[in-house]
């Protein structure tokens, strides 16, 4: 199978494309599905730089596209650059324009060339896909979907112009949609977006073998945060109600917080003012496979996202065991409704953005350290029902594009 991939330049691959060494430090449900596509099939990658977005920034500045080839890594590779393509006298939101139009171009002239049997298109695309759809009506092409967040919720009802475009990309004639089980609700926006004769699937994401990491046995209680500091993820609500906790206990905590993000200073200045600062370790963005052994070692792990948490770094958790602190199901938004079908009572809920309920919840489990090794074990049996490895989660993604070609 010849395929091409047309996705975002996430910001955890930009340190591997500017090494030359394939070392993902984010994205499992992309990277995974490279990793395998490149070993058995002729698979070439184009990344975009959309370097915008509230809740995304990039430090990809080059302004010319460049072709690489990686190590650990058998794929023709290609990065359309960004706004920064274009003059600084241009002004940003004419520059994001004219770089979408030029990336579709750029797009369209490497398929003329390369004559890919498989198109496949992650949603940050969705335009150049919409597009592809229309000139190639016979080639398959498949949208990949990596969760529904606030944005991608927002165009629903939207009378907004650019929101009414990308409803409008997402009612095209697609050979599938695939889209990724994070608890945002995900099938029922489907329902609402895609064409009814469209096909879809819904996969959940897999999980890395955690086995041969040695857990450390740490005089303090450790509790674990993993995820962009962003809004969406919480970061602020996490760090106010852990502050909470500090003032109010004896106890000896350390809190971990692995990742990077736009409110990395403000939530580093709200630890400073707090007078607790040498409680926190940031370790920022490290390497995907790295997470996994503060996962084994970490007493508590909060997730306070707002858009879905059956997420990549929770689904981690929740294979190592964790004890686990998440927000209750937004049944109004349709957020976590299936997060609670997979997990039940094996984890602990908090009301949604309330830094008190959740500060509450931690103070129960510090106070309480049989409680926190009885949701470890319980955890632990449910687990069973649902998680599986990133092998046989990506093995039935290729399935699927395998048999688009085949027809």
């Amino acid at each position: 199978m010849k395929c091409l991939l047309i996705t975002r330049l996430y910001s955890g691959f930009e340190l591997s494309l500017k090494n030359l060494v394939w070392n993902p430090e984010g994205v499992p449900t992309i990277y995974n599905l490279i990793n395998k596509l490149s070993l058995t099939h002729d698979t070439s990658i184009i990344f975009t730089a959309k370097d915008s977005g509230k809740t995304y920034t990039s430090n990809w500045k080059k302004n010319k596209d460049v072709d690489l080839k990686i190590k650990n890594l058998d794929a023709n590779i290609k990065v359309l650059s960004g706004v920064f393509y274009f003059p600084k006298i241009i002004p940003r939101k004419v520059a994001m324009i004219l770089r979408d139009f030029r990336q579709l171009i750029k797009v369209i002239q490497y398929i003329q060339c390369n004559k890919p049997q498989l198109i496949y298109c992650d949603s940050a695309n969705i335009i150049v896909g919409f597009i592809l759809s229309k000139l190639y009506p016979n080639l398959p092409i498949v949208i990949r979907v990596l969760g529904v967040c606030s944005f991608w919720r927002s165009i629903l009802k939207s009378k907004r112009f650019v929101h009414k475009i990308y409803k409008f990309a997402f009612k095209g004639h697609y050979s599938t949609v695939i889209g990724t089980q994070d608890g945002s609700g995900i099938e029922y926006w489907f329902n609402e977006v895609l064409k009814k004769n469209v096909s879809r699937y819904v996969l959940l994401n897999g999980v890395k073998n955690n086995k041969g990491i040695k857990k450390k046995v740490e005089q303090n209680k450790q509790i674990l945060f993993v995820g962009r500091l962003e809004e969406y993820k919480g970061i602020i609500i996490f760090i106010k109600a852990i502050i909470k906790v500090l003032k109010s206990s004896q106890q000896r905590i350390s809190i971990i917080i692995i990742g990077d993000g736009t409110l990395f200073k403000e939530v580093i200045s709200l630890c400073e003012k707090s007078g607790f600062r040498k409680k926190f370790k940031f370790l920022k963005s490290i390497p995907h496979k790295n997470v996994l052994k503060y996962h084994l070692n970490t007493d508590i792990y909060v997730s306070a996202n707002t858009d879905g948490n059956l997420i990549n770094t929770n689904l981690e958790a929740i294979s190592s065991d964790a004890c686990m602190i998440i927000p209750k199901p937004q049944k109004e938004k349709l957020i976590d409704i299936k997060t609670y079908e997979f997990l039940k009572d094996s984890v602990l809920y908090y009301k949604v953005n309330d830094e008190d309920d959740l500060a509450k919840k931690i103070m129960f489990l510090l106070k309480s350290p049989d409680t926190i090794i009885y949701y470890k074990n319980k955890l632990a049996k449910y687990k069973k029902r649902f998680l599986r490895s990133w092998k046989e989660r990506i093995d039935q993604e290729i399935k699927i594009l395998e048999a688009l070609v085949k027809k």
